[in-house]
């Protein structure tokens, strides 16, 4: 086959070139020169003297070399040794506590904004906290057997329901009883959260930033996607799924539990 000359453009061209230069030179990472040009740019910041740029670059680099060493016995200071990171969601000082899902730490952005919750959110989000902890598995499972001795119709609809309260009663006499560490974390979360809840724009993970949909609208870069397993037909598949909202409940002693509201692609 004969291609027109005007075929033959930069990208076709450099088509051609690139599984060349991968056999002779190997895997990119081992000679590209990224590092050294990023290193290039600081140096270039070291300039004051446009007249004498070699020198500022060493004496800006002997300056941040000696402040380097320095801040290495500093103490009681920020230095470059002991800066949070950017993406830090404070999980290093958050204090141990019994429940598991009151243990997840996460930074969101701000202070958000402070409103009653919707009560269809509000419920959603109610019932999805206590089916996803662990503490709670077996009230569960014995809410859901009384269910299924009384026959009731939409077996699945009424657990959804009525075991709020139920467990709310529950625990209430468990806590009337005995006031022990568990009863007592599990209290929290049968009292429930605030009908009023913070909702926010974004917020930090185990080192990850997650936007909602509409912060990203703006943006270049997308961080309001997820990626979760879930059930359909008996089958585990993956859901993409899109943030459009952040909601934060608010339990006793200031316990937070911050919630996506997302949206299946």
């Amino acid at each position: 086959m004969i291609f027109p000359s005007a075929f033959f453009d930069v990208m076709v061209h450099l088509a051609v070139h690139l599984p060349r230069e991968a056999m002779y030179g190997g895997p990119v990472q081992y000679r590209w020169m990224y590092k050294i040009e990023r290193f290039l740019c600081n140096l270039k910041r070291y300039v004051r003297n446009k007249a004498r740029p070699k020198g500022s670059i060493a004496e800006g680099y002997l300056i941040d070399e000696c402040l380097t060493f320095c801040s290495m016995y500093l103490t009681g200071i920020e230095t470059r040794f002991n800066r949070e990171d950017r993406n830090n969601d404070g999980s290093s000082n958050k204090d141990e506590v019994i429940l598991d899902i009151f243990s997840k730490s996460v930074r969101p952005f701000r202070y958000g904004n402070y409103d009653i919750i919707p009560k269809k959110d509000f419920d959603m989000a109610r019932w999805y906290v206590l089916n996803n902890c662990e503490e709670v598995e077996p009230f569960l499972r014995e809410h859901k057997e009384e269910l299924m001795k009384q026959a009731v119709a939409n077996t699945e609809e009424k657990h959804r329901e009525q075991f709020p309260l139920w467990f709310k009663r529950k625990i209430m006499q468990l806590y009337n009883k005995e006031k022990s560490v568990s009863i007592n974390q599990l209290y929290l979360l049968a009292i429930g959260p605030d009908v009023r809840g913070r909702t926010y724009n974004g917020c930090t993970v185990n080192g990850v930033r997650y936007h909602i949909q509409r912060r990203d609208e703006l943006h270049k870069s997308q961080n309001c996607s997820l990626v979760v397993e879930g059930y359909h037909e008996n089958d585990v598949i993956d859901f993409y799924d899109i943030i459009t909202d952040m909601i934060e409940l608010e339990y006793l002693n200031g316990n937070p539990v911050l919630l996506f509201k997302m949206q299946v692609v």
